[in-house]
């Protein structure tokens, strides 16, 4: 009777997991700069930005506590970085690409729609807004978004975005 028990009480544990859908998750980076790499590598490995532009907030006004972003912009690619807490380390937190210059985990801007489910498969979702088609997957660990945005047919953006509260 307590092995039937135990029995039964591990499948009810499992059957709600197993019914889950898993997310299809995207670790987007640029010649290996993503998410929570530091501003020392980005310099090193991408190069320095043609601009900059800081903006600091109070942080009472931040759910992250944190007080400073910086923005770092190149032809056809931005990257935001956040700092973290009182210390003085920025971290990736946003990139958004624009240029088919940037190699981003292996598709370029102007790729189709085929390419982008062959690399990554079916997004997790997917929306027309704006006339622009939208796939939808999240980072690894499901920590915010990647977002791949087509128009007529190719691929016009690429924007991942960590959450930050």
């Amino acid at each position: 009777m307590k092995l039937l028990v135990i029995s039964a009480f591990l499948v009810f544990l499992i059957l709600p997991i197993a019914g889950q859908k898993r997310l299809r998750e995207v670790d987007l980076r640029i010649s290996g700069v993503g998410s929570g790499s530091s501003y020392s590598t980005v310099v090193r490995k991408i190069g320095k930005p043609v601009s900059t532009k800081t903006e600091k907030y109070d942080s009472s006004e931040s759910c992250s506590g944190v007080s400073e972003t910086l923005t770092l912009k190149y032809a056809g690619l931005e990257l935001s970085l956040l700092r973290e807490g009182l210390g003085k380390k920025l971290r990736v937190y946003a990139i958004d690409v624009t240029s088919r210059k940037w190699l981003a985990s292996g598709l370029r801007v102007g790729a189709n729609t085929a390419n982008v489910r062959k690399r990554f498969g079916q997004p997790n979702s997917q929306a027309v807004v704006g006339g622009k088609l939208i796939y939808y997957y999240v980072t690894p660990g499901n920590l915010g978004g990647v977002n791949f945005e087509f128009k007529n047919g190719k691929l016009a953006r690429i924007l991942m975005t960590e959450t930050l509260c």
